[in-house]
């Protein structure tokens, strides 16, 4: 009972601890200390109170964050640490493409390749594999199976769009549950197959939700357990609650420059975060040439329409063209590039503080999926 008072007492005060690099110190001290940080139950509460810090962007290699950037440190942890799993997954007709990241896990599925494939044509993915890029372990999926993938013509797929989500709000899910959704987007209606940690399994129906084509939704943003997408067309946001398991369309405020209509929509560089009590917040890129971020927040009327109210103007480093990487570890990732130079400067945005500071420089643009993490120190297996 001693011993069960005091790894309470101690993981209350681990909580308070600021970041992970302070709780990676805090359990070097001792073995107590280490036997309560390494048990899975307070990690997960650790990393509900404080998001694992970004760390870098994956893109083939690791770009990580450089100095001064408060998570210097912990990338550098990084620099030997082989963070594709590709190569560990077994053979297969088509390349293994990796299609998303979180929570240390990485999800993979096949991508097409070879003569006689017709790229206008989007299939149905129906094999995936999850893996664990840290501890080099890798979990295939069972197949799609034939009921659910009949329920989608061929004909009628415009877009498959594959990624990972948390296991939900179960308290007593393991930090080793997750779920992988397969959304897709038909001529007329939207798909999405579940497949869950938690039984092994698909989940035996899927969800469907009636809209227009998705030709304008392309960015996925997530928060507060929802999924967002941007739909140009409409110039509003779909919204996948993954604990309800139901879509919805939420209105967003007017873009920087409506006068420009249709292309004010496609030009509009946004990303959608978690604000307090539930909300949705929205960050977005000034018109060209004015160098600041808009910040608004989703909130009701006394009739309970949504409208958004603007929170607060960031002034941005002047004389860059800015675009938005993405939201991961408690910071909006911006890059900003100059005429006349390849060199890219990636600036990240601290969402509590709204600090803005320099995260790295590259020769060149990096496409690819921001990498949030603690230090391997405090990263049991996931798989």
């Amino acid at each position: 009972m001693a011993q069960r008072l005091q790894d309470e007492l101690l993981e209350e005060i681990f909580l308070r601890l600021p970041t992970a690099a302070d709780l990676a110190r805090a359990s070097t001290a001792c073995v107590s200390f280490r036997r309560v940080v390494a048990a899975h139950p307070f990690l997960r509460r650790f990393r509900t109170l404080h998001p694992p810090p970004l760390l870098g962007i994956i893109c083939g290699g690791f770009t990580p964050a450089q100095p001064p950037h408060p998570s210097a440190a912990a990338a550098a942890t990084l620099a030997d640490v082989n963070l594709s799993c590709a190569i560990l997954l077994p053979p297969s007709r088509d390349r293994w493409c990796r299609r998303d990241d979180r929570d240390g896990r990485a999800l993979y599925s096949p991508e097409r390749e070879g003569p006689g494939v017709d790229y206008n044509r989007p299939g149905l993915v129906r094999a995936f594999a999850v893996c664990d890029p840290l501890h080099r372990r890798y979990l295939l999926l069972p197949a799609l199976p034939d009921h659910l993938a009949g329920q989608v013509r061929p004909p009628d797929i415009l877009k498959c769009e594959s990624f990972l989500a948390p296991p939900g709000d179960d308290e007593n899910s393991s930090f080793r549950d997750f779920r992988v959704m397969c959304l897709v987007w038909c001529t007329t209606k939207l798909v999405l197959f579940v497949f869950s940690s938690c039984t092994g399994q698909w989940l035996p129906d899927p969800v469907t939700f009636d809209v227009l084509p998705h030709s304008g939704a392309l960015r996925r943003h997530y928060a507060h357990g929802c999924f967002c997408w941007h739909n140009y067309e409409a110039d509003n946001l779909l919204v996948l609650d993954t604990r309800r398991m139901e879509f919805s369309v939420v209105d967003l405020p007017l873009p920087p420059c409506p006068h420009l209509g249709y292309l004010a929509a496609c030009l509009r560089e946004m990303a959608i975060v978690e604000a307090g009590e539930g909300r949705l917040g929205m960050f977005t890129v000034s018109e060209p040439g004015v160098y600041y971020l808009l910040y608004e927040e989703q909130s009701k009327d006394e009739n309970g329409a949504n409208q958004w109210q603007s929170k607060s103007v960031i002034s941005l480093p002047a004389n860059y063209s800015y675009g938005i990487d993405g939201v991961a570890g408690g910071y909006l990732l911006l890059h900003g590039s100059r005429k006349h130079t390849q060199v890219v400067d990636y600036f990240s945005l601290n969402l509590q503080t709204f600090q803005i500071e320099r995260f790295c420089q590259t020769d060149c643009q990096i496409v690819g999926t921001l990498y949030a993490g603690l230090p391997p120190s405090l990263c049991p297996p996931t798989i």
